[in-house]
């Protein structure tokens, strides 16, 4: 044998007991011989990543919108109210005046049977109960059962309670005095804005 054949031989030996060499050659044999399945198993993960991200999407999506319609349907029952309020005080103004109460309670109780409508109170200047849908408030303070500020306030108010009841509070002008208040509660209808 020849100096170069036995020197090629010593490195095969060398390396092959070293075990270096051969598991390079394992591990690139691996990723070659099976790199259709890497390939599928890269799409799998990329698919599953962008399902999750689009779900994820979505969901936000969707709580936005749901918000939003909360608040348009909440705003469009506060612009009803408003609307709805200002003849009722038109006719218990004239009424008023008259000191015709009874009028009064037949408009307040043909009001109230209007689809959510919860109360309808008529007080005086000075807070004392007048008219109201529950008999039981008549000649109570209007203090007892709603804010103060409603005797002091000079243009129709429009607020939530607590509870989510829609409270709204109108002066009851006379020529030239105010004759009273008149106090409106609602209950708006629960929505569900869920895809069913």
């Amino acid at each position: 044998m020849t100096k170069d054949t036995l020197a090629s031989e010593k490195k095969l030996d060398s390396g092959a007991s070293s075990g270096e060499q051969p598991k390079q050659v394992v591990n690139k044999s691996f990723i070659v011989a099976q790199w259709r399945l890497i390939i599928i198993l890269l799409l799998v993960i990329a698919v599953a990543g962008m399902y999750v991200w689009k779900n994820v999407a979505v969901n936000r999506a969707t709580v936005q919108l749901t918000e939003k319609a909360g608040r348009i349907i909440t705003d469009q029952n506060r612009k009803f109210l408003r609307l709805a309020v200002v003849p009722l005080v038109w006719a218990v103004r004239s009424e008023m005046i008259r000191e015709n109460y009874d009028q009064i309670n037949l408009y307040l109780n043909q009001f109230v049977k209007e689809q959510n409508m919860k109360e309808i109170v008529v007080a005086k200047p000075d807070g004392a109960i007048v008219v109201s849908t529950n008999k039981k408030f008549e000649g109570k303070p209007v203090t007892d059962i709603f804010p103060a500020s409603v005797l002091q306030e000079d243009k129709l108010m429009v607020s939530t309670l607590e509870n989510g009841d829609i409270m709204v509070a109108s002066p009851v002008m006379g020529l030239s005095t105010k004759v009273g208040v008149l106090i409106l509660l609602y209950t708006p209808e629960s929505y569900n804005l869920q895809a069913p």
